[in-house]
């Protein structure tokens, strides 16, 4: 029966390093047996091979002939997804900040025009549109900010920098 596993998991890497390799020679380089080394190829195994031995399985995979570093290409990937979550929570509120400072700008100008005596008015609708845009714009921008409340503030409290998953 084939063992389902995600690609670029370290199950994923060791099934790679063990079908160029064989079992049997990684299970030599662990100084385990070939059935201990295989079960972290298991896609429901939480063990992986010790930090020393997937660098030596990285290199002899690739001395084998075996295309990229298996264990280094999961690890990169794996790395790659925890900073993207983790940062796009910062990179959602700072695209919030620019749009309030966009829509203040353009509420401001349009505004200022009312000042003049002779505001048209298609020139009031216009500031009032800008106007509701900006309330748009800060609403969002406070909705963004509920994650970054300290501990027991909100209901992802605990969650700095929060989590858009």
């Amino acid at each position: 029966m084939t063992s389902l596993r995600a690609h670029d998991t370290f199950a994923h890497a060791m099934k790679r390093v063990g079908d160029l390799l064989t079992w049997e020679v990684c299970g030599k380089m662990a100084g385990k047996t070939p059935r201990n080394v295989r079960y972290w190829s298991q896609g429901r195994t939480l063990s992986t091979p010790p930090i020393a031995l997937a660098l030596a399985y990285d290199a002899a995979y690739q001395a084998a002939g075996g295309e990229g570093a298996p264990f280094r290409d999961a690890y990169a990937f794996q790395f790659e997804e925890i900073t993207t979550r983790r940062t796009a929570c910062q990179r959602e509120l700072a695209n919030a900040i620019a749009d309030v400072a966009r829509e203040s700008g353009e509420t401001i100008a349009a505004t200022i025009v009312l000042t003049q005596s002779n505001a048209s008015p298609l020139l009031t609708l216009r500031a009032s549109a800008e106007v509701g845009q900006l309330r748009a714009a800060c609403n969002r921008l406070a909705r963004l900010l509920v994650p970054f409340f300290p501990a027991g503030a909100g209901s992802v409290a605990g969650i700095a920098g929060g989590s858009h998953d």
